[in-house]
């Protein structure tokens, strides 16, 4: 009987413990992410990455105080998303960039070398298109994620999102015709990014190395009528020498042979 009772004892042990361990994991921020849920953190987080340099751009490099605005708003709401991402992916293992990819990298660049209202252009464009692109991620997660903490995050990063498109359309530098296409550079994968970068950095060495084979040439040139000014020369020293034995004796015609080997001797070197 004893025997029976600790026996029952231990089973409803072992099964409160197992529920507790079951009720634990299933707390929000402990169990593994969906893909999809995964997916978005990290897209927000690239956004960031990328958004946040993009915004000093604009207050840096364009003269008009809206989009200087609209940049500064980028950068203060995405440092709070970047922050809110952080937070979120630590208990859970889904891995979080550190620095944007080769796309986005490019489209900095590109924003690096433009000035002006082309500026301005590229800039709003963009963001705009890229504001575009996550903007159905973000829903779908918040229709069909399980996990509470993720749908309030997709329910942040969706008011976030939909604010950033409306003021980026208020500077009135989107051309909603192209938006798939922002500028005339198209980058369609991280491969095509990286070309991007490697072509602005081999720029200027090309133009370097043109510059050398002109100068090169230029010597050359130089140096070929020099010479073709020695030979006029010694042609001329010669007819002297003959006019010379000529006139009066022939004791200057070693003189015009020497010049003469001399220098075919210069042009052999």
């Amino acid at each position: 009987m004893k025997r029976s009772l600790a026996s029952l004892v231990l089973l409803l042990i072992t099964l409160f413990t197992a529920s507790q361990t079951v009720a634990s994991a299933q707390q929000p921020g402990t169990a593994p992410l969906t893909d999809i849920d995964c997916e978005l953190l990290v897209k927000v987080k690239l956004a960031g990455l990328w958004e946040m340099p993009a915004g000093d751009m604009a207050q840096e490099r364009s003269a008009d105080p809206k989009v200087q605005e609209v940049g500064r708003t980028l950068k203060s709401d995405h440092a709070m998303l970047d922050q809110a991402v952080d937070e979120l992916a630590a208990p859970y293992a889904c891995p979080l960039p550190n620095q944007p990819n080769d796309a986005q990298k490019s489209w900095l660049t590109e924003m690096a070398t433009s000035t002006g209202a082309q500026f301005d252009s590229v800039w709003a464009m963009r963001l705009r298109s890229a504001h575009g692109m996550i903007f159905p991620l973000i829903a779908q997660v918040r229709a069909g994620t399980t996990d509470p903490k993720i749908r309030e995050f997709a329910t942040t990063a969706n008011t976030v999102v939909m604010k950033h498109m409306t003021i980026l359309e208020s500077t009135n530098n989107v051309d909603y015709a192209n938006l798939a296409d922002a500028t005339p550079l198209k980058l369609s994968s991280d491969a095509e990014g990286t070309d991007m970068v490697v072509a602005v950095t081999l720029v200027p060495l090309l133009v370097a190395l043109t510059v050398f084979l002109l100068w090169l040439a230029a010597g050359r040139n130089r140096r070929r009528r020099a010479q073709e000014s020695a030979v006029r020369r010694v042609d001329d020293d010669d007819d002297d020498n003959d006019r010379g034995r000529r006139g009066g004796g022939g004791g200057g015609g070693g003189g015009g042979k020497r010049s003469r080997l001399f220098v075919d001797k210069e042009l052999a070197r």
